[in-house]
């Protein structure tokens, strides 16, 4: 099992990162290796459900991605199942801007882990993560 964590300050009201944050589409601007989304069904709670391809290390990875816990403007929880199996957190607070709490809990295929140390892997998800915030903060404030 992985974890990381990460966060931002945004310069740009809670209410519009969630939003952002709410369309599936936008994640392939931000996830430098998300390949794809596709399939998008918006659940009786207002969340998404969709298709993912995710790209890791020559390995190309599909699974589906569903909104499971949604508070808008303050938090969103998404589940991954299929080739990554886990949850990932938005956790979203007021400072001026909105501070942006990035959280990922995931395993990854036994496949992946003995093509890539998993020490590699560990270090490319950080990075992965890192990336994820950063490029959430530039798309948002340009």
């Amino acid at each position: 099992m992985f974890s990381v964590e990460k966060s931002i300050e945004i310069e740009s009201p809670p209410g519009e990162v969630f939003s952002f944050l709410d369309d599936p589409r936008n994640h392939v601007k931000i996830t430098p290796s998300l390949i794809q989304v596709s399939d998008i069904e918006t659940l009786s709670n207002g969340g998404k459900r969709a298709k993912y391809r995710y790209k890791l290390a020559g390995v190309e990875l599909v699974g589906r991605v569903e909104d499971v816990d949604r508070s808008p403007g303050k938090r969103l929880v998404q589940d991954l199942s299929g080739a990554i199996d886990g949850t990932i957190s938005y956790d979203l607070r007021q400072n001026g801007g909105t501070v942006v709490h990035y959280e990922a809990e995931y395993r990854l295929p036994d496949t992946v882990v003995d093509t890539v140390l998993a020490p590699v892997a560990k270090a490319y998800n950080e990075r992965e993560a890192e990336a994820t915030v950063e490029n959430l903060k530039a798309f948002l404030e340009s």
